[in-house]
C-alpha cells in the first residue's frame, strides 16, 4: 500500500469514527458525546453517573463517573494498562517502554527507579527554583505588552524550564526539546489528525537522538537529576537504554502537559469567580488549596482508562477479560455522594476524599507532589504581583476528550 492509499484510508477511517460518534450522541449516548470533545464534558459526566455506577456504552467501553468505584478499579490489580495477554492497546502505542503503557512487574521496577528523582528531599532542593523560574516569568509578561496569551507566555514555560533541570536537559538542547514536546503533546490527546500523528512521530524520532546525545554527555559529567540518577541502574542491567529513553521522554511529556493546564484552569476558575481570587489576593497562602480545589473542580487529565485481565463482577456487572473501563475522572471529582455541592468552585471547601485528578494506586502520578508545588508558588505569584489581572477575551480549549486545558486565554495583566 502507497502512502498516499494508507492516509486516505486512515482519513476514511476517521471519517467512519466520527459519523459513529455522532449518531450513537444524537441517540442519546453521553460517552458518545464526550469523545465528540464538547466544551464542557461536565453535564455529560452527570447523565452517565445518572445511568448508574458502571455503565457499559454503546461505543463498548465500560464507564464510570462514581468517585468510589473508580477508586477501587484504579487500585485493583485485576485491571492494567495492557491487554491480558501484554499487548498495548492503541491508545498506548507512542508511549513504548516508558512505563506509562506498562504494567507490573516491569512497571513496578522502572517507577522504584524513577522515584528517588521525585523525593521530598530532591523537591526541597527544586524549590527555591521554582520560585526563580516565576519570578523570571511574570517579569517578562509585565515587561511586555498590557495583554498576553497566558497559557503561551506563563503556563506551558515554567513547567518546562522546571522540567529541563530535573531531567538534566544541558541549556544548548532546551529550545529544541520545547518544540518537539509541542508536537509530542498530540499523543496524550486521545485524538490526533494524519498529520498530527506524523509530525508526533517525527518528533520522537528526532527526541530519541537527542537524548541518546544527552545521556552520553551525562555519563561523562554526572549531576542531580534524572538522567544521572538513572546511569547507574543502566550500567548494572537494572535498567535498559531502550526503555531508559522513553522514560527521559515520556514522563516529563505528561507531567508538563498535566501542570501546564493545572495553572491555567487554575486561573481561569479563579477569575471566573471574583470573590475566590480577591480571597488569593488578600492571602496567598491559600495557593495549596486553591490547587487542590481546581484538582477537583476542573482536572487537566479527565480519563483514565484501564483492561480487565480476568473476569470481574462489580456493582452486578460483569466485566469480561479484555473489557475497557473509562475512568471519568473529571465526573468522578464531582461526584456529589464525595464532595458536597461538586459543582460550586469554593477554595474553602473541606478537602474530603482524595480526588482522582492524579489518578490512584500503581500508576498515581509520580510527579504529583512536583505539579501541585510548581502551581502553589505560580499562583501565589500572581495574586501578590499581578492582583489586577483579568480574562480578556475567549479562551479556545484543546480539542481533546483526554486533556483538559487551553490553547488561548487572553489576559489583561493591567
Amino acid at each position: 500500500m502507497s502512502e498516499l492509499e494508507a492516509e486516505r484510508r486512515a482519513r476514511y477511517q476517521a471519517t467512519v469514527v466520527q459519523e459513529f460518534l455522532r449518531k450513537t450522541a444524537e441517540e442519546g449516548d453521553p460517552y458518545a458525546a464526550i469523545l465528540l470533545v464538547p466544551d464542557s464534558p461536565y453535564p455529560l459526566y452527570e447523565q452517565i453517573r445518572a445511568r448508574g455506577t458502571l455503565h457499559r456504552s454503546a461505543v463498548g467501553a465500560w464507564t464510570t463517573a462514581s468517585h468510589r468505584v473508580a477508586n477501587q478499579i484504579l487500585r485493583d490489580r485485576r485491571f492494567g494498562v495492557r491487554t491480558a495477554e501484554g499487548a498495548k492497546p492503541p491508545e498506548f502505542m507512542p508511549f513504548d517502554n516508558s512505563m506509562l503503557g506498562l504494567d507490573p512487574p516491569d512497571h513496578t521496577r522502572l517507577r522504584r527507579l524513577a522515584t528517588p528523582s521525585l523525593n521530598p528531599r530532591r523537591l526541597a532542593h527544586w524549590q527555591p527554583h521554582v520560585e526563580r523560574f516565576t519570578g523570571e516569568l511574570v517579569d517578562e509578561m509585565l515587561a511586555g505588552r498590557d495583554q498576553v496569551n497566558f497559557m503561551r507566555a506563563f503556563a506551558q514555560q515554567l513547567p518546562l524550564r522546571v522540567i529541563g533541570d530535573l531531567v538534566g536537559i544541558p541549556p544548548r538542547h532546551r529550545p529544541l526539546f520545547f518544540r518537539l514536546s509541542r508536537r509530542m503533546a498530540y499523543l496524550l490527546d486521545g485524538v490526533a489528525t494524519v498529520q498530527a500523528a506524523r509530525g508526533a512521530a517525527a518528533a520522537i524520532e528526532e527526541m530519541t537522538a537527542m537524548f541518546h546525545d544527552i545521556i552520553a554527555e551525562r555519563k561523562a559529567d554526572p549531576r542531580e537529576d534524572l538522567i544521572s540518577d538513572l546511569l547507574p541502574a543502566v550500567e548494572d542491567g537494572r535498567l535498559s537504554m531502550d526503555e531508559m529513553v522513553p522514560m527521559c521522554m515520556f514522563l516529563p511529556l505528561a507531567g508538563t502537559e498535566t501542570t501546564v493546564n493545572l495553572i491555567g484552569n487554575g486561573l481561569l476558575a479563579l477569575l471566573e469567580h471574583p470573590e475566590q481570587w480577591k480571597m488569593l489576593v488578600a492571602d496567598p497562602s491559600l495557593a495549596p488549596a486553591v490547587v487542590r480545589e481546581t484538582l477537583r473542580y476542573d482536572a487537566p487529565v479527565q480519563q483514565y482508562r484501564r483492561i480487565a485481565h480476568t473476569d470481574v463482577e462489580l456493582e452486578g456487572e460483569l466485566i469480561a477479560t479484555g473489557d475497557e473501563v473509562t475512568i471519568c475522572a473529571g465526573g468522578t471529582n464531582r461526584d456529589p455522594e464525595a464532595y458536597p455541592d461538586p459543582e460550586r468552585f469554593d477554595i474553602t471547601r473541606d478537602p474530603g476524599p482524595e480526588n482522582l485528578a492524579f489518578s490512584s494506586g500503581i500508576h498515581f502520578c509520580l510527579g504529583a507532589a512536583l505539579a501541585r508545588m510548581e502551581a502553589e508558588t505560580a499562583l501565589a505569584a500572581l495574586a501578590e504581583r499581578v492582583p489586577g489581572i483579568r480574562q480578556d477575551g475567549p479562551v479556545r480549549r484543546r480539542g481533546s476528550f483526554i486533556i483538559r486545558g487551553m490553547l488561548q486565554f487572553p489576559v489583561a495583566l493591567r
